[in-house]
């Protein structure tokens, strides 16, 4: 299954640092791949969670490798 843009999001948004560092190479796929990630430029609303997300709870992070 390839990953969607909700699929993304909630793994950005979950509690679980050992699973976050788990899926930050796939995100990274994710965002790198035109086709997959096609529906980032429709959905801004959903793509502004996701950078939000990202800022607050991986970048804020105490875990340092979150953060890297």
């Amino acid at each position: 299954m390839e990953p969607s843009m909700e699929y993304c999001l909630a793994q950005v948004l979950q509690k679980d640092v050992g699973k976050r560092l788990q899926v930050g190479q796939e995100l990274i796929d994710y965002f790198s791949d035109k086709q997959k990630s096609a529906d980032l430029e429709h959905d801004q609303t959903m793509l502004d969670k996701m950078v939000d997300g990202l800022a607050t709870s991986w970048v804020n992070s105490s875990n340092y490798k979150v953060r890297l």
